[in-house]
């Protein structure tokens, strides 16, 4: 399979104050919760849509990061980080699980570890949730030219849509988009039900608070992911 310079992508990952409370919000939208390995020394728990994974972290990160699974992080460092100044922190040795953690021009988080933390089995098998299945992640940029030549050099599929001011991202198993409507370094997970407005009254229902807006629909989880609900365009 082709992967990115960065590796494999393995998850959306997200800090928490409180886990329990992200896995109970995401377990009431209908999201599935994955089996996860012990290689953590603090609670980490991970649910799917059934196309991404999230990751939610109790510690070990404090913003959200794009994750990739890679063969010899070590190895790799000079090639993924020439600049030291994008460095966020490198975890390596024998005794250490090995990840390396930098940042995007737009200021946006990308981990690079040795190993898999938790069960992928076929997500395509598991239920939607609510909101539908994700359709990308969205990733604030001050300049889509400069964001997309970063990207593509990284082994991105770009497409540039100017009448829509944002930039399409493709790799397998992973959709991003840029654009410049969200700040430098921001992030979203962009859904698209199939009944946007049966979807926003079940969620209203739940007691899930919905901010509701001209383009989209917003939804935060309890950590401050923001969950962006649009009309399906068929």
């Amino acid at each position: 399979m082709m992967t990115t310079v960065f590796g494999q992508f393995l998850e959306f990952s997200v800090p928490t104050h409180d886990i329990q409370e992200s896995l109970n919000f995401y377990h009431e939208l209908g999201f599935s919760e994955l089996p996860v390995g012990d290689v953590r020394d603090y609670h980490y728990g991970v649910v799917t849509d059934g196309r991404i994974a999230i990751g939610l972290h109790a510690g070990g990160i404090d913003e959200p990061a794009l994750t990739f699974v890679k063969n010899d992080v070590a190895s790799s460092l000079r090639d993924v980080a020439p600049d030291e100044d994008t460095l966020s922190f490198t975890r390596l040795g024998s005794e250490t699980f090995n990840e390396i953690g930098l940042h995007t021009p737009d200021g946006h988080m990308l981990i690079m570890m040795e190993a898999r933390t938790f069960s992928q089995a076929d997500l395509s098998a598991l239920p939607a949730p609510v909101t539908g299945h994700s359709v990308e992640i969205s990733l604030g940029c001050r300049d889509l030219d400069n964001a997309m030549k970063y990207w593509a050099g990284a082994g991105f599929t770009a497409s540039h849509y100017p009448e829509d001011e944002m930039v399409e991202l493709l790799v397998p198993g992973l959709r991003l988009g840029l654009r410049t409507d969200l700040p430098p370094g921001k992030t979203a997970l962009r859904f698209a039900p199939n009944d946007l407005e049966q979807t926003l009254l079940s969620l209203e229902r739940s007691n899930v608070p919905v901010q509701r807006k001209p383009a989209y629909h917003q939804v935060m989880s309890p950590e401050g992911t923001q969950l962006e609900l649009f009309a399906a365009d068929f």
